[in-house]
């Protein structure tokens, strides 16, 4: 919502922020955690020129990063605001406590700036700074466009305000000066459903896995054991969702320019990085806390987990076929985890089934991916971020089904050669309608991967598809079957 209050033309120089009034988001908090989650050891470097003063730092951040403002959020109501206020001669000034560079850069790139000052070691032009510098710029008056309590003591002196997104608080404070507001635009805060959706809720699902041990192994009428495997589901969605954070600030830049992840809270602005990284954090500890209460072994893995996604969200996943060996491998940890926590036996046979199985559902994903950029693109032009190319999707087809087609007969040798010697399967012979329900549905998995159809991953797929969810009540049935 914008309101704009009535008033005469202003002719005073309109110093405009950068951070949060003109920009959605925080130049420093992105770049600073881009460093972070791509050089550790550049970030910690950097930080030590946090010694010298917030100036040096901010500097630092900008040598060991770049600017693209074609990727930032610019605030395109302010935008407007400004360019109708150019085009009635007024003048208009970039005044920012960012690095001078980074300044620099947005102002030659929006192109209606008479110019642009930024923070200067040791100078951080911030507050205090800020005001003395614009008094001494604008002897005879300004304006000021800004959003936060820190530049309460430059409306102060100003002669009229821009209120950009202002907390209730600072709003609160504003009023109790003699500034006049020329014009204010609010923002939204972020709902629940927005966190949500950061948070990732329905991903959860995949953690079900967790169980197939207890299951198989007819563990779950012991209260203990189905009590630990429910709170490291919980542990291990809590994780899940940090890396998924996590992995949403490390591509911001990309997911702003994606068709439908830039409606991703971070990527839009709603939510800022720097909170949403806090929020990473402590999910991520609450996660290896609950687990630990649980197991020591399931936490111990839970960490080869983290590790394991947070380097393939990072590094791996433009890599192609070590991508799908990665996400096989992630999936096949969560058996592992069931196991530590219901205190079932390993089997090795349930592993290999899990690693084929799920590389082979991966593999699907990025052939649907390929078939989908085939058709938009000229033959072999490689899909950004994947590193595949479009003339690749033979190769995956072909290593997808044919891996699917293992994952099944594995699973026929360990209900033949495992399931068979345990006591507590009546009629195990059930199982092999089991099997054959598993086989129709990833099966139709790769028909619809292969027509370009599927638009989600294939386990958040099953949990929304009725026919998925038809033979997987189905494969529940024959399982019960084989115990009666």
């Amino acid at each position: 919502m914008v309101e704009q209050h009535d008033r005469l033309p202003i002719t005073t120089p309109l110093a405009v922020d950068l951070d949060r009034t003109l920009l959605l988001t925080d130049t420093l908090v992105e770049q600073f955690l881009g460093m972070a989650l791509r050089s550790p050891w550049n970030a910690l470097r950097t930080l030590v020129k946090l010694r010298s003063g917030r100036a040096s730092f901010k500097h630092a951040v900008l040598n060991g990063t770049t600017v693209d403002p074609a990727s930032l959020l610019f605030n395109q109501k302010l935008v407007a605001y400004l360019q109708e206020q150019k085009q009635a001669g007024r003048e208009l000034h970039l005044v920012t406590a960012a690095d001078q560079g980074t300044a620099d850069i947005i102002a030659s790139h929006i192109g209606i700036f008479d110019s642009a000052t930024g923070s200067t070691p040791p100078v951080n032009l911030k507050g205090l700074h800020k005001c003395a510098y614009l008094e001494q710029r604008f002897p005879e008056g300004f304006s000021y466009a800004g959003d936060s309590s820190a530049d309460l003591s430059i409306w102060e002196k100003a002669n009229s305000a821009v209120l950009v997104g202002v907390s209730p608080s600072t709003r609160t404070a504003f009023a109790r000066l003699n500034c006049p507001v020329e014009y204010e635009i609010t923002r939204s805060s972020a709902g629940l459903r927005d966190w949500l959706k950061l948070l990732r809720i329905h991903q959860w699902s995949k953690n079900i896995l967790l169980f197939v041990p207890l299951i198989l192994g007819q563990a779950f009428f012991q209260l203990h054991a189905l009590l630990a495997v429910a709170v490291g589901f919980i542990a291990m969605g809590l994780v899940a969702s940090g890396t998924y954070i996590i992995n949403d600030i490390s591509d911001i830049a990309a997911d702003r320019a994606h068709q439908t992840k830039s409606a991703r809270p971070i990527a839009r602005g709603i939510i800022d990085a720097g909170q949403a990284f806090c929020v990473a954090l402590v999910l991520v500890l609450l996660g290896f806390f609950f687990m630990a209460t649980q197991s020591l072994p399931a936490m111990e893995w839970l960490f080869v987990y983290l590790v394991g996604t947070l380097s393939y969200s990072l590094f791996f996943k433009s890599l192609p076929m070590i991508d799908v060996f990665m996400l096989g491998g992630l999936y096949t940890l969560r058996i592992i985890i069931g196991v530590c926590l219901g205190e079932q036996l390993l089997s090795h046979w349930l592993l290999m089934f899990s690693f084929f199985f799920f590389f082979a559902l991966s593999m699907a994903k990025r052939h649907v991916e390929i078939t989908k950029a085939a058709a938009r693109s000229d033959a072999g032009v490689e899909i950004k971020g994947r590193g595949y190319r479009t003339t690749d999707a033979p190769l995956t087809l072909a290593l997808g089904v044919s891996t699917n087609l293992v994952a099944i007969l594995v699973l026929s040798l360990y209900v033949s050669s495992d399931i068979y010697t345990r006591p507590f399967y009546n009629t195990p012979q059930w199982l092999w309608a089991a099997i054959i329900l598993v086989m129709m549905w990833s099966s139709r998995i790769w028909l619809l991967s292969h027509r370009g159809e599927l638009d989600d991953d294939p386990i958040s797929f099953a949990i929304h598809d009725r026919i998925s969810l038809l033979i997987g009540a189905a494969t529940c049935l024959a399982f019960v079957l084989s115990m009666i």
